[in-house]
């Protein structure tokens, strides 16, 4: 009696045991989620490679065409990191408006273009505090802008407008980005930074039609040649990105 009885409590335990498994099992893993992505130290080096994503705003200053005008717009950008290099494709829109007058529209533009940065130098963590980071880059790109022109309104003055035209332009800038590490990232995103940079845009001038016009009523003229073979803008961007 005394060994069947401790058969049968062997077996319960054995049964328990089995049933017991799964769960705690299954708990372990809930509870040791993977640390691939964690950070033990919060001033260890950091590893920037991945996917960035960037959105922001544009202030520009335009020189070349039949009037100064400042630009204003927003920016967004998607590309690759690898730890200090970065390749992206920009987009942007801008509104352009009489540098004397900032309430006078004058039109608008679109402009895609392909970027290479480089982070010259970096401030660790050490530095900058846990888990932050600040870069300081240089960049190079291309672009294909469009841009549109609008005629006065009844009321406004007599000005000079251009056909509507698309320009290729080469870029070259400066700038930097204050880069935080998330500890613990829960997937998206792994970094954010705050981006400030500098950029002058340079395009081979041309010389579009232009009308003078009085409110909606428009002449063509003749304009004389322009010395400068080359229009300038010079912008400034802000923006978050985001890598992960």
């Amino acid at each position: 009696m005394a060994k069947l009885l401790k058969g049968r409590a062997a077996a319960v335990a054995a049964l328990a045991l089995g049933l017991c498994v799964p769960f705690t099992g299954s708990g372990a893993a809930w509870a040791n989620p993977s640390t691939i992505d964690y950070v033990e130290n919060p001033f260890q080096p950091h590893s920037t490679t991945g996917s960035i994503a960037r959105l922001g705003s544009v202030v520009a200053q335009v020189y070349g065409e039949h009037q100064d005008m400042m630009a204003l717009g927003v920016a967004t950008a998607m590309g690759y990191r690898w730890q200090r290099l970065s390749i992206e494709a920009e987009y942007s829109y801008v509104r352009y408006q009489d540098r004397s007058n900032e309430t006078l529209p004058l039109g608008h533009g679109h402009r895609v273009g392909a970027n290479a940065r480089f982070e010259v130098v970096r401030f660790g963590s050490r530095m900058m505090g846990p888990n932050s980071m600040l870069g300081l880059f240089i960049e190079a790109g291309v672009g294909r802008g469009w841009n549109s022109w609008l005629s006065p309104a009844n009321d406004n003055r007599t000005r000079m407008v251009q056909d509507n035209n698309k320009r290729f332009d080469q870029t070259v800038g400066f700038g930097l980005m204050l880069d935080h590490r998330l500890q613990e990232p829960i997937g998206f995103p792994r970094r954010v930074a705050w981006f400030l940079g500098w950029r002058a845009a340079f395009s081979p001038h041309a010389s579009e039609p232009v009308a003078i016009c009085r409110g909606i009523s428009c002449k063509p003229v003749t304009v004389q040649p322009q010395t400068t073979l080359v229009d300038t803008s010079v912008s400034l961007q802000s923006s978050l990105a985001f890598t992960f």
